[in-house]
């Protein structure tokens, strides 16, 4: 297995997902035989040691970090945040705060993520409202939507620091030199939406970013903008509804294609192409979405994640602390730092 030479280790929740630690420690051995090393697991160390021998690694091929207190899917975020202090979204985030961890992944509560992030890391200067930020396919390039869940409801303030966070990250993950910004609406004309959607577009449209104003629910498959800004109910939907559609429409055409000799044929000649384009889709490959605003490089990933996601989740923690993501959000948000609300 492979280690960066002198890198900060990711701390990665060994406690969460859907399907327990033996997942999680079988994508974080795939992650170290890629070089995105090292690591630190952070859960109950005994059970963690176990699932190591059992897979015939030594415990020294990985850092384990015992934190023995787990977090059940249906406890409050809030008094998970502030009543817990030993499980492992508490202890590994912890080390990303005093300097011994690079970042932290999780596939576990994505609530309770937020809620100890947000207490454990504290916000960044001009962040009233941390955001989830997905990275999702569209028909020209990868598009940024944000709040993809953190926040149900919003203010307009808060909509525009997820504008300027949001370009700043299209910048720093997907090499966009000046993303363009759309707010997501039921209209393009100024005078469709909510108050607090017009109030938030009038702010963008006098902000320093390349804003393209109000965008409709078709404009973000087709990729039209760089960086889609929405509440984090709209956001979570529209993530959960395109990847249900790309799923089905995948199946549907591999269904289509197996009913005849000539759909078969054809079939076997579009092959690689099919298969790159469901890479392109899955949510696997992309393994995580960021958590920003707050001062620590955090990445939420899906609670289904088999190993091959929770590989991709690291990957894009030690990508993100690699490209100095803070530093570069903070200088976003020194814009937005004098309209910021509190609390």
């Amino acid at each position: 297995m492979t280690v960066e030479p002198g890198a900060l280790p990711i701390a990665v929740d060994a406690m969460g997902g859907d399907h327990g630690p033996a997942v999680v420690v079988a994508g974080a051995l795939l992650a170290l035989e890629q070089g995105h090393g090292p690591l630190s697991l952070v859960g109950d160390a005994a059970l963690l040691r176990a699932e190591l021998e059992r897979r015939g690694v030594g415990s020294s091929a990985v850092e384990i970090v015992d934190a023995p207190d787990v977090v059940g899917y249906d406890e409050a975020p809030a008094r998970v945040a502030r009543a817990r202090r030993r499980t492992s979204l508490h202890v590994g985030l912890r080390r990303v705060r005093e300097g011994e961890a690079a970042g932290f992944f999780s596939a576990g509560h994505s609530g309770a993520m937020l809620a100890v992030a947000t207490l454990t890391l504290r916000r960044l200067p001009g962040c009233d409202r941390p955001a989830i930020a997905a990275v999702m396919p569209s028909a020209r390039a990868p598009i940024v939507l944000l709040d993809a869940g953190a926040n149900v409801e919003c203010r307009a303030a808060h909509l525009v620091e997820f504008a300027h966070m949001g370009a700043a990250f299209a910048h720093v993950h997907l090499g966009r030199e000046r993303p363009t910004v759309g707010l997501l609406s039921n209209g393009t004309e100024d005078s469709k939406g909510t108050e607090v959607l017009r109030e938030a577009h009038a702010r963008l449209s006098a902000a320093r970013l390349a804003y393209a104003g109000f965008i409709e629910g078709r404009d973000v498959p087709q990729g039209l903008v760089d960086v889609v800004v929405t509440d984090g109910f709209t956001g979570n939907v529209v993530l959960k509804v395109s990847e249900g559609i790309a799923s089905a429409l995948l199946d549907r055409v591999r269904s289509t294609l197996g009913r005849s000799l000539a759909g078969m044929v054809g079939g076997l000649l579009v092959k690689r192409a099919l298969r790159t384009l469901r890479g392109e889709l899955d949510w696997a490959e992309i393994g995580g979405a960021p958590l920003l605003g707050v001062d620590g490089v955090a990445v939420v990933g899906h609670g289904a994640s088999n190993a091959a996601a929770i590989c991709s989740g690291i990957r894009l923690t030690r990508t993100l602390a690699r490209a100095e993501l803070v530093r570069r959000l903070s200088t976003a948000l020194a814009d937005v730092l004098p309209e910021s609300p509190r609390g």
